[in-house]
């Protein structure tokens, strides 16, 4: 693969079907012949890499399961690369998307609990690490969260729990700027502050909520791309209720797309799957209609989890 990547938005990009485990081809929009179930590709995926498929969905969710463990923490201080890669000793395929990922620079990973809550959860922290980061962009998003928060109460929303959850964000925003070199929000008390379950679910909640009055508030944008787990199309206020609002329920395309519209982000994902015919870790990017202030906050997805990916060079 080259260095360019796939962009994404909604409207006009098709969201990623629930729990696929296939990313959407570079440059290309996602065609009917990539759902699961399709024929041909289920006999590729069965041979690939001299494998059948189910070895690869079952350490996929060995691996899952072990980062929903009670005692792993609900986010992971910044750890190489080469740790993951070792767990993936016996898939060579894995093996070689991580090492594609490690030529390119990205050796460190920030790793989340399994918990349904990932995907939120890991762009929340990147969000405000790069907030850390680039201080000079404190002032604009506090106004795109301020106007989020708004935009909540036009969906009527109580004001009171939009307060209660957005505090905690804001709180850490704010301290961005602190002048007292014992309050200032550093990287440090950043993953401090995501490891308290108070502070880092009222985020996650936060965004969650966030999320659906994005989709609400442009319901003609995405109504055609909300499905159950069985296909059964839903309007958009009832796939809010489904599998946007309760915690633990993993996000899909159309989650990721309405949170970085809301919150006016470019993020860029990395995928990590085992199907690669070409050993890369393909991109993907997703942008907000008027592209974004920031540069692109990097993650990494494995089926049915998300993690914040580090470039260090």
């Amino acid at each position: 693969m080259n260095n360019q990547s796939s962009s994404s938005t909604l409207p006009g990009s098709p969201p990623r079907p629930r729990n696929a485990d296939v990313p959407e081809a570079e440059g290309a929009q996602f065609k009917s012949s990539n759902l699961p179930g399709n024929a041909k590709l289920s006999e590729e995926l069965d041979t690939y890499d001299g494998a059948h498929r189910s070895q690869f969905y079952e350490l996929g969710q060995k691996l899952l399961e072990e980062s929903m463990g009670r005692d792993r923490p609900l986010i992971s201080p910044p750890t190489t690369i080469h740790e993951l890669r070792a767990e993936y000793t016996g898939a060579p395929s894995f093996v070689a998307q991580i090492d594609s990922l490690l030529n390119r620079g990205y050796t460190k990973i920030i790793r989340t609990k399994g918990d349904g809550n990932c995907f939120y959860r890991a762009l929340g922290y990147a969000y405000l690490s790069s907030l850390v980061d680039s201080p000079n962009l404190v002032y604009s998003a506090k106004s795109v969260i301020e106007s989020g928060s708004r935009m909540m109460e036009r969906n009527f929303m109580d004001a009171d729990i939009i307060s209660t959850f957005c505090e905690p964000l804001m709180d850490l925003v704010d301290a961005i700027g602190n002048l007292d070199p014992n309050k200032v929000l550093t990287h440090k008390r950043l993953l401090s502050a995501f490891l308290e379950d108070e502070t880092s679910n009222c985020i996650v909640t936060y965004l969650r909520l966030l999320t659906t009055a994005q989709i609400q508030s442009a319901s003609d944008d995405y109504a055609g791309f909300l499905f159950d787990d069985s296909g059964e199309q839903l309007e958009p206020t009832e796939f809010c209720r489904q599998y946007v609002d309760p915690l633990g329920k993993e996000a899909d395309h159309v989650q990721v797309a309405a949170l970085c519209r809301a919150l006016k982000l470019h993020i860029r994902i990395a995928y990590l799957d085992g199907h690669s015919p070409d050993g890369q870790a393909h991109f993907q990017d997703i942008t907000p209609p008027d592209g974004g202030n920031n540069k692109p906050l990097i993650l990494i997805y494995r089926p049915g989890h998300y993690d914040v990916l580090i470039k260090t060079n």
